[in-house]
C-alpha cells in the first residue's frame, strides 16, 4: 500500500481525498495557489507545496516535478485538470508514481469520443446519432452539412469533453454558425483545443450514470445509477440515486449494458457509463467518463462503499474486494450543488463573504465543502 500521495487538485474533492487517506495512514502533500491558502485541504494535509498560480495545476511537469521532489508514491488527481491526461499518467508510468485512476491507454482509448461511440455500436450496443467525424475551426461548411444529415436538434460537443464545458443545443441551422463559435471559445480555453462533434439531441431525455469498479485482473461489477438531469449551463446540479426514470426491469437492462461497455473498454478503476434515457424509455449510450465525479457521493451514500479507498485499493494493485451480490444499496440519496451564481447576470460566479451559514446536519446527511465553515451539527464522512 501507498505510503505518501500527492492531491493534484483543490476543493473539496482535495478534502475528500485527505479524509480518507488520514483514515489508510497514507500520508497527504496538498498543492495550492496563493487565493487557496485559506482553504480546508491546505489546513488538512500532512504537507502543502505552493503553486505559481492556477494554471499550474493544469501544467503535468509541475505537477510530477512535485511529486518526485516531496517523493510521493501516488497521485490523486480527482476529477477535471489532470485526471483524464493520458501523458501524464504515463509520465507517472515512468516515475515510478502511481497513478490513482484507469490507465493511460483506457483514458486515451475513451477521450476519442466518436471511436469510443463507433466501438460501442459495432458491439451491438445502442448509442446516441453521430457525426462521422470531428470538426476544425476552418471545417465549418462540412459542419453545417453533417448537421443536416443528422437532422436538428443537434449537439455540439468537444472532441475533448468533460464537465459540459463547450456544449451546445442548436434548434435550427439558422443558429449553428453563432453556437460554433461561441462552443469554439469556450472548448479553446478550457481545452486549449477547438475541435467539435455533433450528436442528434434527444429532447427531453433523462441523462443516467452507472458507476463502476474495475480491477486490473478483470473483476468488475457496478454499484448502481443516479440521474442528473436538473442542469444549469450544462453542470449538473441536482442528481439522484436510483433514477425514478427507470422501471424495475428498464433498470436491469440498462445496468447489464452499462458492464458490457465496461468490459468491452477493459477499464480500470473507478469510471462512469453514461446513458441518455428518452421519453419512451429507450436508453442510448453515450460516453464513459474515466475518472471520479462530483456525484461519487450518491453511490457512497446509499452503498455504504468508499469509493477513493477502493480507487487506492485498486491503483496499489489489489483484487475488487466486493462481488456483484456483495453491493446493497439501502434507500435513495439526492446530490445537491450549491454554489454562488448571479441568476441575473448570465449565473456567472458571484463570490463574498459569508456571514452567517446554517448546514444541514443529523443522521444521513453529508456536506461537502472547501471552506472552513463551522459545522455545529455531525454529518456522516461518507
Amino acid at each position: 500500500m501507498f505510503t505518501k500521495l500527492l492531491i493534484a487538485n483543490r476543493g473539496e474533492i482535495a478534502v475528500r481525498i485527505i479524509r480518507t487517506c488520514r483514515e489508510m495512514g497514507i500520508h497527504t502533500v496538498a498543492v495550492y495557489e496563493a487565493s487557496d491558502r485559506g482553504s480546508l485541504h491546505v489546513r488538512l494535509a500532512d504537507e502543502c507545496v505552493p503553486l505559481a498560480g492556477p494554471k499550474s495545476y493544469m501544467e503535468p511537469e509541475t505537477i510530477l516535478a512535485i511529486a518526485q521532489q516531496y517523493g510521493v508514491d501516488a497521485v490523486h488527481p480527482g476529477y477535471g485538470y489532470l485526471a483524464e491526461n493520458a501523458d501524464f499518467i504515463r509520465a507517472c508510468d515512468a516515475a515510478g508514481i502511481a497513478f490513482i485512476g484507469p490507465p493511460a491507454d483506457v483514458v486515451e482509448a475513451l477521450r476519442d469520443k466518436i471511436g469510443a461511440l463507433e466501438k460501442a455500436r459495432a458491439a451491438g450496443i445502442p448509442t446516441v446519432s453521430h457525426s462521422p467525424r470531428s470538426f476544425a475551426e476552418d471545417e465549418f461548411d462540412s459542419l453545417h452539412a453533417a448537421a443536416q444529415a443528422i437532422g436538428y436538434p443537434v449537439v455540439l460537443k468537444s472532441c475533448r469533453g468533460g464537465r459540459g464545458r463547450g456544449e451546445r443545443v442548436v434548434a435550427d441551422a439558422g443558429r449553428l454558425a453563432e453556437a460554433v463559435r461561441r462552443a469554439q471559445v469556450e472548448t479553446q480555453a478550457v481545452y486549449g483545443n477547438k475541435q467539435l462533434y455533433i450528436e442528434r439531441a434527444i429532447l427531453p431525455a433523462h441523462q443516467v450514470g452507472v458507476q463502476i469498479l474495475a480491477d486490473g485482473q478483470g473483476n468488475l461489477i457496478h454499484l448502481g445509477e443516479r440521474e442528473g438531469s436538473v442542469v444549469q449551463s450544462n453542470q449538473k446540479i441536482v442528481e439522484e440515486e436510483p433514477a425514478l426514470c427507470l422501471p424495475p426491469e428498464q433498470r436491469s437492462e440498462l445496468l447489464a449494458t452499462a458492464v458490457r461497455v465496461a468490459q468491452l473498454f477493459k477499464v480500470q478503476n473507478l469510471s462512469t457509463v453514461e446513458f441518455l434515457v428518452d421519453d419512451a424509455g429507450a436508453f442510448f449510450f453515450s460516453e464513459i467518463k474515466a475518472r471520479i465525479q462530483i456525484a461519487h457521493t450518491l453511490a457512497e451514500m446509499i452503498g455504504r462503499i468508499d469509493l477513493v479507498r477502493e480507487q487506492i485499493r485498486l491503483a496499489a494493485g489489489e483484487p475488487l474486494a466486493y462481488r456483484q451480490e456483495d453491493v446493497v444499496r439501502r434507500g435513495h440519496a439526492i446530490m445537491c450543488r450549491v454554489q454562488a451564481a448571479d441568476p441575473l447576470n448570465r449565473y456567472l460566479p458571484t463570490p463574498g463573504r459569508l456571514r452567517q451559514v446554517r448546514l444541514p446536519g443529523g443522521s444521513e446527511v453529508r456536506v461537502d465543502t472547501l471552506s472552513l465553515i463551522h459545522i455545529s451539527e455531525p454529518t456522516r464522512p461518507y
